[in-house]
């Protein structure tokens, strides 16, 4: 079970003073894994903004501050310090200036790419606490364990307080007060990554409990979910749970997937994130015909795949995808009887493929996703796999070697059994949302 802890990816998102820096930092120290303070580097990137001396209303210049800044921590002692340009700012970030800038800052979305492609950089390899925002809902949405802290403001307003009496910064707790509120309203509804409790995230209130309290409730959760990622994980020389295809699916598998390699150059990357004893529903952009086909045969199972009704037209046709498991579907709308028989599907141990966009994208642009699969993984508490293609409708291209196929398989991202949603509406969208950014991140890492 080390081995596996050593990989995970732990996320503490809160508001203001709520305890997630203290308690990121103390968790990490605990469990031997690295801590990051996603705050500190939206602090950085402020500080930046502030001594280059542009209006930070204007967006365009912002950005370009922040893209031109180097912001990394590094290791003092049993610390983790954030420097910007190589100079350690840990105390300059916790001021009045930058504490009432950061949330303005933040909102920009060419800030958050910046600084979220750093963050997935030092999390690639797993073994992180990371404590922000939105790390449970945008940076890391296939995080192992996501945690929800909330406290009232006075307990949070004091919390700062002492934070800056004890860097020698003089403060005032009305201030205080004024300003987390302010922040808690620009947090929650700015237009991009706004603060939110990610579907999956246990609540933890740390209002009237000590820090050493929600470190040890944490921890358990932590090592309860390391227990079973072991049970799930196919290890090197254990027998692939999934070998069992039928003869005809077997072989058609390898036949397309060879002939995509051959003729158009097929790449994939991320088939170690198939690797757990356990069912999915695979969520993929959609830009060709030629996507269930390319999609499926990068997969280790047989998959059920949602297909739009139109194509059942053909009898002939109708049969041969039906033999692959094809369901018909209604594009702008998925009837009660489909969605049935798709929870059953799940349910019993199969794995879906779909579509959420509903339709092709006709410029190769990612559209919104519909909520029907955020409804379906909250319904089953089945694992989304998202996946990403590019090059699909441009398979000229890539037969002349000028564009690129790609099948990018992203992480798990797991709904634990014993989530207890508030909201189930708000949730099952957000998860759909949560995928949708997923894919627009897998995106970005195949165009870099």
């Amino acid at each position: 079970m080390e081995s596996v802890l050593r990989r995970m990816i732990i996320t503490i998102d809160g508001p203001a003073g709520s305890g997630k820096s203290t308690t990121a930092a103390t968790l990490a120290k605990r469990l031997g894994l690295t801590y990051l303070d996603t705050g500190a580097m939206y602090r950085a990137a402020t500080l930046a903004v502030l001594r280059s001396g542009i209006d930070a209303k204007d967006e365009e210049a912002v950005c370009e501050v922040v893209r031109n800044s180097e912001i990394s921590f590094e290791k003092k002692g049993s610390t983790v310090r954030i420097h910007l340009n190589g100079e350690d700012v840990e105390k300059e970030i916790r001021g009045k200036e930058v504490s009432e800038l950061v949330s303005p800052v933040s909102k920009y979305a060419g800030v958050r790419k910046v600084l979220v492609r750093i963050q997935r950089q030092i999390g690639a390899n797993g073994g992180i606490v990371a404590e922000g925002r939105d790390t449970g809902s945008v940076v890391f949405p296939y995080a192992d364990v996501k945690v929800f802290l909330i406290a009232d403001v006075k307990t949070r307003a004091l919390r700062r307080l002492k934070q800056l009496e004890s860097m020698g910064v003089k403060a005032d707790i009305d201030e205080i007060i004024d300003n987390i509120k302010k922040r808690d309203e620009m947090d929650s509804s700015r237009e991009h990554s706004p603060l939110v409790r990610p579907p999956g995230a246990f609540d933890v209130d740390t209002s009237s409990i000590t820090i050493d309290q929600q470190v040890s409730l944490i921890e358990e959760i932590v090592m309860r979910r390391a227990s079973k990622l072991e049970e799930l994980s196919v290890k090197r020389g254990d027998k692939d749970p999934f070998a069992s295809m039928s003869f005809y699916y077997r072989v058609s598998h390898w036949l397309v997937r060879t002939f995509f390699k051959v003729v158009f150059g097929l790449k994939i990357y991320g088939e170690e994130n198939l690797k757990f004893r356990e069912n999915f529903i695979f969520a993929s952009n959609h830009l060709s015909y030629a996507d269930p086909p390319i999609v499926g045969s990068t997969l280790n199972r047989e998959v059920t795949f949602l297909a739009k009704k139109e194509l059942f037209e053909n009898p002939i046709f109708a049969w041969l995808i039906r033999k692959y498991h094809a369901i018909p579907v209604d594009r702008e709308e998925v009837d009660k009887t489909t969605m049935k028989l798709i929870l059953q599907k799940l349910k019993s141990g199969e794995s879906i493929l779909m579509f959420p966009e509903g339709t092709r994208s006709r410029d190769g642009k990612l559209g919104q996703f519909k909520g029907g699969l955020g409804f379906i993984a909250l319904n089953t508490r089945r694992t989304i796999i998202p996946i990403y293609i590019s090059g699909s409708n441009r398979l000229k291209e890539c037969f002349l070697r000028k564009e690129k196929l790609i099948v990018r398989i992203g992480p798990p991202m797991r709904i634990p059994p014993e989530y207890v949603t508030s909201n189930k509406k708000q949730d099952y969208l957000l998860i759909s949302k949560m995928v949708e950014n997923e894919l627009r991140m897998l995106k970005d890492e195949t165009e870099i």
